[in-house]
């Protein structure tokens, strides 16, 4: 039995929490497309790899140290992105929490 009616008590404190998700996955859509754009940038650098291995001449030392540094970029990108994703899948297991705990109400 639901106690939240669409035309009465309890349907604003749905629709706020509802609003905050909604709003939190969002985020979550932003995050993935952070954590897609460093994949995107570690295929790259593997073509780029590959270019270099098959090249006539070995690479130098600043090739190696550049690839280096943006493979560590990429990584630090993926990480955060990630992080931000738990962190929010979090605040929205606690919003839900909300809409699933009874609130007692003032009245009769």
């Amino acid at each position: 039995m639901s106690y939240v009616n669409p035309q009465g008590w309890g349907n604003q404190h749905t629709n706020n929490v509802a609003n905050q998700v909604d709003h939190i996955a969002d985020k979550i859509g932003f995050a993935t497309d952070m954590v897609n754009n460093a994949s995107m940038s570690l295929d790259s650098l593997q073509q780029e790899l590959m270019a270099i291995a098959n090249s006539p001449y070995p690479p130098n030392q600043s090739q190696i140290t550049q690839i280096a540094t943006r493979i560590a970029t990429s990584k630090r990108q993926i990480d955060d992105g990630l992080n931000k994703i738990k962190e929010m899948a979090r605040t929205i297991d606690q919003q839900t929490d909300n809409i699933q705990t009874p609130h007692q109400r003032g009245g009769w």
